[in-house]
């Protein structure tokens, strides 16, 4: 009897299948009232906006609500002033088309409006799962190549681990290598509806050990 040390990988590359916009309206004024009502005003006619575009707005939320005191230093002295800041978010399935609505409506305001979208994976525990699945098949297979190769077979499965081993284990294998739906009209950007969300390549490595015996 015997053992063989392997460690196991498996990679898959998926597109992001949700989206998180973020609308920052922000505004600078010289005093606190003035920036809250600018941005406040603003945001207020971009949701209706919204709103007429048959957007329920009640799934929209507001993330993030301020007005900072800050201050610019100059050559010739100091100026304080104050930043106000209202930041809306509005999570939906990947839709291209949604995204670009958004900014035709940013775009023909006069607000002053940051736009971020961000993506994410709706099933991401799941695809881990089945990528752990898939590197410990990897193992088996990499192990039972090297039985053979000595004249051994596979007797079993002795451990198998995420975390990597202490550093004087040596391992074998493979080395790490809400859709817009109204009658409104939107300036169209037809070529950039059709684009894709991005993509992120999502690896799992397993550590195993395995019994081996003479054939």
């Amino acid at each position: 009897m015997g053992k063989l040390e392997v460690r196991g990988s498996a990679s898959k590359t998926v597109d992001y299948d949700l989206m998180r916009i973020k609308l920052d309206f922000h505004a600078k004024e010289n005093t606190a009232k003035e920036a809250s009502q600018k941005v406040m005003r603003e945001c207020e006619e971009f949701l209706g906006v919204l709103k007429k575009s048959g957007i329920d707005i009640s799934n929209i939320s507001l993330s993030s609500d301020s007005i900072d005191l800050s201050r610019d230093f100059h050559n010739d002295g100091n100026r304080d002033y104050y930043r106000a800041n209202r930041i809306l978010e509005i999570e939906s399935e990947f839709n291209m088309k949604m995204i670009n609505n958004i900014r035709s409506i940013t775009n023909s305001s006069n607000a002053q409006v940051g736009f971020c979208v961000d993506y994410k994976l709706s099933n991401e525990d799941a695809i881990r799962q089945e990528l752990l699945t898939e590197a410990l098949k990897d193992a088996k297979r990499q192990a039972e190549v090297m039985a053979r190769a000595i004249d051994h077979k596979v007797v079993g499965l002795i451990s198998a681990d995420k975390n990597a081993p202490e550093l004087n284990s040596v391992y074998v294998g493979e080395i790490d290598s809400l859709e817009l739906c109204s009658e409104q009209e939107f300036e169209p950007y037809d070529n950039s509806d059709e684009l894709s969300p991005s993509n992120e390549t999502y690896t799992e490595t397993i550590y195993t050990t395995w019994e081996i015996a003479i054939l």
